[in-house]
């Protein structure tokens, strides 16, 4: 049995019902726990087949797929990798586009296509029990019509595939097919023999191996595959296998507690005791305080850390990513250290971490609110037009929002690091600021309500302070939309 050398993987397409995030990134550089589409399906070529070259065709946004490219170039220096231009006449063109690079056996993927914990082997012993083939298709089996009725199925006989229905309305059986194709050099001659779809007015791919499993006399063979599976059509979909993946490693996740004191000796001892078991490490980092708040932490057996900020209250967004800096974990979580929050929250939060890249509070919810605390009705109308004005500016990445200063909140590491060198609030507006920032780089952030209690020591707050609190956000807002742009990569 020959060995598969030639790797294909199509990354060019305009995905449009992931709009409007592929207006900005192409669906192959989607990122799935630290790694691009792209990347895991040349991974998956090189590790799985040991294949040596891969040719990436691209179009939409391609400098953005030839810049990904370098980078797998360096993770997989032995893999060839070179990018080519598509026809913009459909996958089955592109792939034919290929004829005078390509003399021998090949495998082809979809650059939308996720497959996680994939037995992609299998392809090898399909091969070894049909060694005369002239192609074959990955299947998996699947009680969900509807991802058929989305994508094609097939009929067969034994594992030799007698036909290909392409997005049926009732489909034949169990059976979906994917985008991972073995192919002979005879998908070139085949292809010019077929004619193009009258409904899309181009050459289609199913359409192809149809007539390639019909005429040739090798024939066509499924490829069972035990796998996860994910379709990256639309945003709901890259979601999901973003949920799908981190819920099976969730446990694998470190978390880390920041608590940003000044002064707080009276409630300090009771917030790290609520929060202590939930947690892997519990930071405490003090803006120098003049009480006992530093002691009382340090009896707690947390990590205690000294900002130097001369006990300045409009110093708290340098200190709390001075906070984050120290911190250790996956998932770094920030509360305030006022006793305003509880707890019972926090498992809220990382249930929506589990698709997100940031999850943060809100006190919008009356019934929530403990009677007595210092939120009153127009502090929370200042919160909330705030929030509905990011929500308006920042149209197309479709946040929603409704209080933009909730110390209670969850971001991940990966993705702090994404947008740490656009954040420079120094005061409490740093959390409008990285809520902004994530929407920015064309992440997610979600707002879920949590419990709000009276808090220790509360400062009374004025109308002059929400007057002027709603200038700076207000001007915080329209710096980051025109004079920083509307959108950024993240990198």
């Amino acid at each position: 049995m020959k060995k598969i050398r030639i790797g294909v993987i199509a990354a060019a397409g305009k995905g449009t019902r992931a709009y409007p995030r592929t207006s900005f990134i192409p669906k192959p550089l989607f990122v799935i726990e630290g790694k691009t589409i792209l990347h895991r399906n040349v991974e998956l070529m090189a590790k799985t087949f040991g294949i040596e070259k891969v040719y990436v065709l691209v179009g939409h946004l391609k400098e953005q797929i030839k810049a990904e490219v370098e980078h797998i170039r360096l993770a997989l220096p032995k893999v060839v990798i070179e990018t080519v231009l598509w026809t913009e006449k459909g996958l089955a063109s592109d792939v034919a586009s290929l004829e005078k690079m390509i003399h021998e056996p090949f495998l082809t993927i979809l650059g939308d296509e996720f497959y996680y914990r994939s037995n992609h082997e299998m392809f090898l012993k399909v091969l070894k029990k049909h060694p005369k083939m002239s192609a074959s298709i990955g299947i998996v089996k699947t009680s969900l019509l509807s991802r058929i009725r989305k994508n094609y199925s097939v009929v067969l006989e034994d594992d030799k595939i007698l036909n290909l229905v392409e997005k049926p309305e009732n489909p034949p059986n169990e059976l979906l097919g994917l985008g991972s194709y073995y192919f002979t050099p005879e998908y070139f001659e085949v292809f010019k023999k077929t004619p193009a779809s009258p409904k899309s007015g181009v050459i289609e791919i199913t359409d192809v191996i149809d007539k390639m499993a019909k005429e040739t006399s090798g024939g066509v063979y499924a490829t069972t595959l035990n796998c996860e599976y994910f379709n990256i059509n639309s945003m709901q979909d890259y979601y999901h296998a973003v949920y799908e993946v981190r819920n099976d490693l969730f446990s694998k996740f470190k978390t880390s507690l920041i608590i940003p004191t000044n002064h707080n000796e009276r409630s300090i001892t009771d917030v790290i005791v609520d929060f202590k078991d939930k947690f892997n490490e519990i930071i405490v980092i003090d803006n120098e305080s003049t009480d006992e708040t530093l002691s009382l932490a340090k009896k707690e057996k947390v990590k205690t850390y000294t900002f130097p900020g001369d006990g300045d209250p409009s110093l708290l967004g340098e200190q709390v990513r001075r906070g984050i800096e120290y911190a250790t974990g996956d998932i770094l979580v920030v509360v305030s250290p006022d006793g305003s929050f509880r707890s019972k929250d926090f498992p809220k939060l990382l249930e929506y971490m589990k698709d997100s890249d940031m999850v943060i509070g809100t006190r919008t919810t009356r019934q929530m609110i403990e009677q007595g605390s210092n939120l009153k009705p127009l502090y929370r109308l200042v919160n909330l037009l705030m929030g509905k004005l990011v929500e308006v500016f920042w149209w197309g990445q479709e946040p929603r929002f409704t209080d933009v200063d909730c110390q209670f909140f969850s971001i991940w590491r990966e993705s702090y690091d994404r947008v740490k060198p656009q954040l420079v609030v120094e005061d409490r507006k740093f959390i409008v600021e990285m809520m902004i920032d994530i929407v920015r780089s064309h992440m997610r952030c979600i707002e879920i309500p949590v419990s709000y209690f009276k808090p220790v020591g509360q400062v009374e707050y004025r109308l002059r302070d929400m007057i002027s609190d709603s200038f700076q956000i207000l001007k915080l807002i329209l710096s980051k939309k025109f004079f920083l742009g509307e959108s950024r990569d993240g990198e």
